[in-house]
C-alpha cells in the first residue's frame, strides 16, 4: 500500500502560511498544518475539509521550543509521506541588536533556523526513498544583504537562502525540488510582530498582497527554481543589490531602518 501523502505547512494560522494552505487545498492536497494558535488552525480545517473534500490534520507546535519540535516529529505516523514541506514560519524584530530581549534573540534562531533545518532534515530520507518531493523555504529579500537594526533577522534569512540553494543542487538528482522564496514587504502580520514604530511610505507602496506571492512561489517550486523573487520591483532590487557592495547597502539600510524607531 502506498504511503499517505501530505503537504506540511508551518506558520499556517495566518499570512502566507494560511494562503499556502488554501491554495494547496484547492489543488486537492491533504494537509498537515502547524502553528502556535490552535484555534485558528481548527477554524481553517473546518473551512477547508468540506469545501475541497480533503483531509486536514492540525498540530499546535511552538517552533521556538526544540522539545516541542522533536515531540511533533516523534509522534508523526511513520507511514505518512510528507511529499511537500513549506517552511513558512518565521519572524523578525526591529531595533538595535543589543536592545533585543534575550528571549527574542533565542526564539528567532530557533524558529527561523533550527526548526526549519530540523524539519527539512526529517523529510529528506523519505523523499529520497520515494524519488520525489518538494521543499519550499521562505527566506526574504533580506537574505541578500546585511540589515542594520534588524541584524539577526537578515542573518537568519541569509542562512535559509544559502541552505536552500545548496540543497537544491544536492537533491536534484533524487527528483526532489528545493526552492527559496524571497519576498519583499508583504501584507501580513510581520510588521506588527517586528515592532515597527514608523513604517515608511516607500515600504507600504512596495508591499505586495500575500496571495500573489504564494501563487508565484508555488509555480517556481513546481518548475524547481532555486530562488523565487516575487514582484517586478523586488526583481529589480535584487539586480541592483548585486551591483552595490554590501558595505554600501548596509549603510543605506541603516538609514531606512532607523526611521522606524
Amino acid at each position: 500500500m502506498s504511503p499517505r501523502k501530505v503537504t506540511l505547512i508551518t506558520g499556517a494560522s495566518s499570512g502566507l502560511g494560511k494562503d499556502f494552505a488554501v491554495e494547496y487545498a484547492k489543488a486537492k492536497t491533504d494537509l498537515l498544518l502547524v502553528a502556535r494558535r490552535l484555534d485558528r488552525l481548527e477554524a481553517l480545517k473546518a473551512q477547508l475539509e468540506p469545501l475541497y473534500g480533503i483531509s486536514v490534520m492540525v498540530a499546535q507546535v511552538d517552533l521556538a521550543d526544540p522539545a516541542q519540535v522533536d515531540a511533533f516529529l516523534n509522534r508523526l505516523d511513520p507511514d505518512l509521506f510528507i511529499e511537500r514541506l513549506i517552511n513558512n514560519a518565521g519572524f523578525g524584530y526591529h531595533g538595535a541588536f543589543e536592545a533585543y530581549p534575550q528571549a527574542t534573540l533565542d526564539a528567532m534562531v530557533e524558529v527561523n533556523i533550527a526548526a526549519l533545518t530540523r524539519l527539512t532534515y526529517h523529510v529528506i530520507p523519505m523523499m529520497k526513498e520515494n524519488k520525489r518531493g518538494e521543499i519550499l523555504n521562505v527566506a526574504s529579500m533580506a537574505a541578500f544583504t546585511p540589515g542594520p537594526y534588524m541584524a539577526e533577522y537578515y542573518t537568519t534569512k541569509a542562512y535559509v537562502l544559502s541552505l536552500s540553494m545548496a540543497l537544491h543542487e544536492e537533491l536534484k538528482p533524487y527528483g526532489i525540488k528545493v526552492s527559496a522564496l524571497c519576498p519583499g514587504p508583504t501584507h501580513t502580520e510581520f510588521g506588527q510582530v517586528a515592532a515597527y514604530k514608523n513604517d515608511s511610505g516607500v515600504q507600504r507602496s512596495l508591499s505586495m498582497a500575500s496571495l500573489p506571492v504564494v501563487k508565484m512561489s508555488m509555480k517556481a517550486l513546481e518548475k524547481n527554481r532555486s530562488v523565487a523573487v516575487p514582484g517586478s520591483s523586488n526583481k529589480l532590487l535584487r539586480i541592483l543589490m548585486t551591483l552595490v557592495p554590501k558595505t554600501m547597502s548596509a549603510k543605506i539600510l541603516k538609514n531606512i531602518q532607523k526611521q522606524r524607531f
